[in-house]
């Protein structure tokens, strides 16, 4: 075969511009920080980065729905443990009023800090996490007790669904309670919860003793209540922790291999560059002189 200055010249050509083309490539490694900029540059690592970015895409979905989860159910436990408080606090005056050795005055005063905690009661009935009623149901934008304190006119607006949120395949958690069993809320719409609060301040004004002891034992009974409801919310939020923390350790690991994968390795990607160009750099000076001088260069 003839090796003709022709040839040479096309083959000069063709291995620069295949040292040209690993050279841009490199360089738009370097630029975007990935190995791989499109699907033609790996086929097969291409279907897999796609995989683990849909499936990291629904982890953190759920990882921020876990999130948001246990920050309602902490909003929630703090509303009960201040009712827990208020309650204690209402049967211990519920047991000084009954022992009937109060004065007219010590009893009246009494009466005035059990309508006053009726009316935080009623606040805390009406809670909020960000926008969302806390006791409302699903029906979040509704308030669950929309009239002001008066005396036990009280009526539900809420419902006794739950609030779920996603947070695995299959897999939801409840994050609200139900209003509705914390409260007695009664067919009429009516809460037997306030109703025995307002009774038993007009008890203990009326120094009503059967009144105030009738009040003292339904005060025990919405203690009991609210314990409870704060017992299977504890065992529900300890659970969506450790949901919240076994997708926090999955969204690692995940990004990790992502990264093992698309991610370029800067020294490697410059020595490999500087290879190149060190190599497009010696063919050019090679080639200059391995093709052969034409007629012109004898002209000249």
């Amino acid at each position: 075969m003839r090796v003709t200055n022709n040839l040479l010249t096309q083959n000069l050509l063709k291995n620069l511009q295949i040292a040209n083309n690993k050279m841009d490539l490199i360089q738009q490694q370097l630029a975007s920080g990935q190995r791989i900029t499109k699907p033609s540059d790996d086929p097969v690592k291409i279907e897999t980065v796609m995989r683990l970015k849909g499936t990291l895409s629904r982890m953190e979905q759920w990882q921020k729905n876990a999130g948001q989860g246990l920050a309602f159910m902490n909003t929630t436990e703090g509303i009960l443990a201040n009712m827990t408080s208020m309650l204690q606090r209402v049967r211990e005056l519920t047991v000084q009023a009954a022992n009937g050795s109060n004065a007219n005055e010590d009893q009246a005063q009494i009466g005035i800090e059990i309508k006053e905690l009726t009316e935080q009661f009623w606040v805390l009935a009406n809670s909020q996490y960000g926008a969302k009623y806390v006791f409302s149901g699903t029906k979040t934008d509704q308030v669950p007790m929309p009239l002001p304190y008066t005396d036990d006119s009280f009526q539900w607006q809420g419902n006794e669904e739950l609030i779920v949120v996603e947070v695995g395949a299959n897999l939801s958690m409840p994050i609200s309670i139900n209003g509705k069993e914390l409260f007695g809320i009664e067919a009429d719409g009516s809460s037997t919860f306030f109703q025995t609060l307002t009774h038993l301040s007009q008890a203990i004004n009326d120094n009503d003793s059967d009144g105030i002891n009738q009040a003292l034992d339904e005060i025990d009974r919405h203690l009991d209540r609210v314990l409870s409801v704060r017992a299977e919310l504890g065992a529900r939020t300890n659970r969506l922790d450790v949901i919240n923390n076994q997708l926090e350790n999955s969204v690692i690991n995940l990004k990790k291999n992502l990264s093992d994968i698309q991610d370029v390795d800067m020294a490697e990607a410059i020595m490999e560059f500087q290879s190149i160009q060190n190599t497009f750099r010696a063919a050019l000076s090679v080639g200059s002189q391995i093709i052969q001088p034409s007629l012109v260069d004898f002209i000249r």
